[in-house]
């Protein structure tokens, strides 16, 4: 039974956090005390990342022998460079996909901890002026606030999903660029000397240099794309963080989610009883 203090009970966020590792998720309690520490599955990379860069720098030396031989220049070995470069390794958006989904999770499933606790242990017990203000501060101040931590842990697993299958895309796209091309650069070098071979040749850098504009217009768009919705989840978090903090700024504290003072004034609170219920 709740019992009567001078100040209401408060619900604060702490305004400091304590660095936490690869992998957790620290749960405070209101006086800024880490209460619980969850550990998220360590995810290994499977080594594609690795074996794409190893296996393309296989057929990288025939492809720039190549574009050397057909006169090319400097604009050929630049537009070969930038799409190397812009090889990523997708699982470092897979894991942080897994990552926000599971504290999706546990978001979810705290704020079903605090709605059944009180149904099942403030409810059928207690009646009165203080359950029916609890209730409300439960459903439209602090599980609001659980809500508003789901919908951008989910909208941040989502974008690091579809970044994953973007970037997994494109480096298949170029992987299958070298592994076709590095042979038919190899056999076309060694018949430079010859005036059709060196016809073929040009013809074939031309055909590469064409599929490597495409690929990093390719690359260009996808940027773009996941550059605007990482922007509008920007603008989502900052209207999370006015939600928690003062001003939108940690610097200034945390918000006072109060608990409304009748809340802690025993008058308010009746047992439920056989008789009365």
């Amino acid at each position: 039974m709740p019992t009567s203090s001078s100040e209401p009970p408060k619900l604060t966020i702490p305004k400091h956090f304590r660095a936490v590792g690869p992998g957790q998720m620290h749960v405070y309690n209101p006086k800024g005390k880490v209460a619980r520490t969850i550990t998220f599955g360590q995810r290994a990379d499977p080594g594609f990342f690795k074996n794409v860069i190893a296996q393309m720098k296989r057929y990288d030396g025939p492809i720039t022998l190549g574009l050397s031989l057909s006169g090319v220049g400097w604009a050929g070995w630049a537009i070969k460079a930038a799409v190397v470069a812009n090889v990523g390794n997708p699982f470092l958006f897979s894991n942080q996909r897994d990552t926000w989904r599971e504290i999706h999770g546990h978001l979810k499933g705290s704020a079903w901890d605090v709605w059944l606790t009180y149904f099942n242990d403030v409810s059928p017990n207690w009646k009165g002026h203080a359950v029916e203000t609890l209730q409300q501060y439960l459903r439209f101040k602090l599980i609001g606030m659980f809500d508003q931590l789901g919908n951008i842990s989910k909208e941040l697993s989502g974008t690091m999903h579809n970044q994953y299958k973007e970037v997994l895309e494109y480096d298949m796209a170029a992987f299958g660029m070298w592994t076709i091309n590095g042979p038919i650069f190899k056999a076309l070098s060694k018949l430079s000397a010859h005036p059709a071979g060196r016809v073929a040749l040009m013809t074939q850098t031309g055909v590469f240099l064409t599929m490597a504009g495409t690929l990093l217009k390719q690359f260009v768009d996808i940027y773009r794309t996941n550059e605007g919705e990482l922007n509008s989840l920007q603008l989502k978090v900052m209207d999370l963080k006015g939600a928690f903090y003062n001003g939108g700024d940690p610097a200034n504290g945390a918000r006072d989610l109060h608990v409304d003072k009748d809340v802690a004034n025993p008058a308010y609170w009746e047992i439920v009883t056989e008789e009365k219920s």
